[in-house]
This record gives structure tokens, sequence and C-alpha cells, in this order.
């Protein structure tokens, strides 16, 4: 009986740090693509790209440059 609960909780462990391994963010990205017109010079344009997180860990979002 003794090695049968040793058993059962090993292996519950083992399956709680694999659960622990799969969670992952996933960025989703609505329309990633804006194409932008020959704008006149000395205009602004200003477009704003929609990111989720659909992952179910947190999401960080790091070191944003302009191309």
């Amino acid at each position: 009986m003794k090695k049968i609960n040793i058993i059962i909780t090993i292996l519950f462990v083992v399956f709680c740090l694999a659960q622990q391994g799969l969670a992952q963010p996933k960025v989703l990205i609505e329309n990633p693509v804006f194409i932008f017109e020959s704008v006149p010079e000395g205009i602004s344009i200003t477009h704003e790209f929609i990111v989720k997180n659909t992952g179910d860990t947190l999401l960080h979002i790091d070191n944003i440059l302009p191309p």
C-alpha cells in the first residue's frame, strides 16, 4: 500500500510539472500588415496594431523599435 501511494504521488508531481511546461503566451495580431499609400510631405499618419495574448501565460513585449 505504501508503494502505491508513493507511485501515485510521483505520477501526480510529474503530471503537474508537465502542465507547467505547456503554458505559453501566444500572440495574435489582427491585420498585421498596413500599407501606407503616398502621403504629402509634412502630413503625419498613424495606424494602430491590435495585439492580443491568446495563450495561457503572461506575454512580455520588449524592445520595440521603429523600422
